[in-house]
């Protein structure tokens, strides 16, 4: 029999032991140390309180683990990781948890529920409509088989952020990152995290910031007045530094609703890897 509940007090190792195997036939690697796993939830903003597992025989056979905070000024909770090992698929305990979980989540006030899930997985993008999610918008990953190197001299000067100002930095963007990327996941980080700004004359004109755990790219924008200058590439090969030794940085949920971007990053070596919908359920309590 299934029985659910919430992942309070569930041990990290145990929690890991089944992540691993949930994914371990996913199209992308998921394979990490404990360590990293640790790292993962802490950035996504993990509340165990109002993750969910579901159980037979007291073995942990699919979860949802969720991230909570604001999110485009709302109360949010994300999908940080939804899996179900190989061997219990089929039952409707995906289901089964989310039906346990969405009350909980109603009742302590959460806004609405944001997740990612690959376009590809046809089986999990039906079930998410199903249970009333919409897109929002759709997300690429980029990946580069070489480290960015920048063998131009430079037109700005690349310095360590010690003190990041994240508003000067939003009056860069022409759109907002994804949940694993936004400010509030850089700052839960901040300790394994660099970030870098980019000067021309004495003024910030740029910035990115990326893990030195995973290499990830958290985000990089530069001043729309000076694009196309070599600026953002400056900046990337800087921050290329930071990252896992031999390895190009990581690039992860580029808004395609923005092609400038995908158009940056694929002019400089990289190759579009997969796709994501990003989506979201309504929580409002007249639903």
């Amino acid at each position: 029999m299934i029985t659910y509940r919430f992942l309070t007090d569930f041990p990290t190792d145990r929690l890991h032991s089944a992540f691993l195997s949930a994914f371990a036939d996913y199209r992308v690697s998921m394979q990490m140390s404990l360590a990293e796993f640790e790292y993962r939830l802490l950035r996504d903003g993990v509340n165990r309180a109002v993750s969910a597992g579901a159980f037979h025989n007291d073995e942990l056979v699919g979860f949802y683990l969720n991230g909570t905070g604001r999110w485009l000024g709302r109360s949010t909770v994300y999908d940080a990781g939804t899996g179900v090992l190989s061997q219990y698929r089929g039952q409707r305990i995906a289901t089964g948890l989310f039906d346990f979980m969405l009350p909980r989540l109603k009742e302590l006030g959460y806004a609405q529920y944001l997740l990612e899930v690959l376009t590809s997985n046809e089986t999990a993008v039906a079930l998410y409509r199903k249970l009333g999610f919409t897109d929002t918008r759709q997300l690429g990953v980029f990946r580069s088989r070489n480290p960015i190197t920048n063998l131009k001299s430079g037109v700005a000067q690349i310095r360590e952020a010690s003190n990041p100002d994240w508003k000067l930095y939003q009056t860069f963007w022409s759109g907002y990152p994804s949940w694993q990327n936004s400010i509030d996941a850089v700052q839960r980080v901040a300790d394994t995290t660099a970030v870098l700004e980019a000067h021309v004359d004495g003024q910030c004109v740029g910035y990115g910031a990326v893990s030195k755990i995973s290499g990830n790219l958290f985000q990089l924008a530069v001043n729309q007045s000076h694009r196309r200058r070599g600026v953002g590439l400056q900046l990337l090969s800087a921050l290329q530094g930071y990252a896992s030794s031999g390895e190009a940085v990581k690039v992860n949920n580029v808004d395609e609703s923005m092609p400038a971007a995908a158009g940056f990053y694929k002019g400089i070596g990289f190759s579009l890897a997969l796709e994501q919908f990003e989506m979201m359920l309504d929580l409002s309590p007249e639903r």
